[in-house]
């Protein structure tokens, strides 16, 4: 639905400052942060002590024509440090900066589901890079209060493995972007997201997920993709990371799990960060592949290989769960 059609999809009542600026109508609580926003974001969780000051504030507002040092501009985006600013046409325009600042700026006609989600994908993935996180191209579950990633190139498989491990009760973390930060005791740890899947409707129809009562993103362009709420069993706080599954496929007979060390492990995770072509104009370079190096050092990093074009979901969980098992009674010795 358009947003100009929506009345309560911002608000003008919002609270302010001492400066005038605003710190939003609602309060949510995501990737480990309090945010505050002007827009209505029923994907999140609110927050629940509405009174700490917000960690960063989504406002709706016009945004500049360009960032004047920009260090790499194209025609849909442009980017330095701490400011990325980019354009999706029919949505919007999104200002990210110093990693507690969303302004958007939405399209006439718009709809509202297609300006969250690139709020909550893209922005979102820039914002908690200038916060110094890791966003991972992926989705994680929880077990044993841990967490584990798994990732991939689009169409590898991450959202039908993440969903079959829901379906056998594993507890849900996030989707899409897996933000991973370093805390105080150098522990890598998993960030809670938000209760909501995406699933493209080959992946439903694999696992017996009916997308008939479903909300599909991208309406107006392709109508495969559907929001699928996760409420029951989402996890809320962070969980120490464990694992890192990289799903692949390839002409093979069966499926099989490679662990990886060294090198291998540190390409696993450049590789599928979050929006990675960001890294550079944000000039986190060195920043980011420190990050990278602390995290490979203490997560276990393998290689989930999967026969193209055969149904071997059951055996990838099976070979995954036998895996997780011999991790987790390893932390216990």
């Amino acid at each position: 639905m358009p947003l100009e059609n929506q009345k309560n999809y911002y608000s003008h009542e919002c609270r302010h400052n001492e400066s005038g600026k605003s710190l939003g109508r609602y309060r949510y609580k995501v990737f480990g942060l309090h945010v505050a926003s002007d827009i209505l974001l029923p994907e999140l969780l609110m927050a629940v002590n509405t009174h700490e000051p917000p960690e960063a504030i989504i406002s709706i507002g016009g945004v500049p024509a360009g960032i004047a040092d920009a260090i790499e501009k194209t025609e849909s985006y442009q980017v330095s440090k701490n400011h990325f600013l980019f354009k999706v046409s029919g949505v919007g325009c999104y200002y990210v900066t110093n990693g507690n600042r969303i302004v958007v700026e939405p399209a006439e006609q718009a709809e509202e589901i297609s300006v969250r989600l690139f709020l909550l994908g893209t922005a979102f993935g820039s914002l908690l890079m200038q916060r110094g996180m890791l966003p991972i191209h992926g989705s994680a579950v929880v077990s044993n209060s841990c967490c584990v990633v798994f990732t991939g190139v689009s169409g590898a498989g991450k959202s039908t493995l993440l969903a079959a491990f829901r379906e056998r009760g594993y507890s849900f973390l996030t989707d899409d972007v897996a933000a991973v930060s370093v805390d105080a005791d150098g522990v890598a740890r998993g960030l809670s997201a938000y209760p909501q899947q995406k699933l493209w409707r080959d992946s439903a129809d694999t696992i017996g997920i009916d997308t008939a009562s479903l909300t599909p993103f991208y309406s107006r362009l392709n109508r495969d993709k559907f929001a699928v709420p996760v409420h029951k069993g989402f996890w809320q706080s962070s969980a120490p990371l464990v694992a890192i599954y990289e799903i692949g496929a390839e002409m093979c007979r069966n499926v099989t799990l490679k662990p990886l060390s060294g090198m291998d492990k540190l390409a696993v995770l450049i590789s599928h960060t979050y929006r990675p072509w960001l890294i550079d104009g944000l000039g986190l370079k060195a920043a980011h592949l420190k990050l990278c190096v602390a995290i490979a050092r203490q997560v276990a990093v393998s290689r989930l290989t999967r026969p193209e074009g055969v149904f071997s979901l059951e055996e990838q969980v099976h070979v995954v769960q036998q895996d997780m098992t011999r991790l987790f009674a390893g932390r216990m010795i």
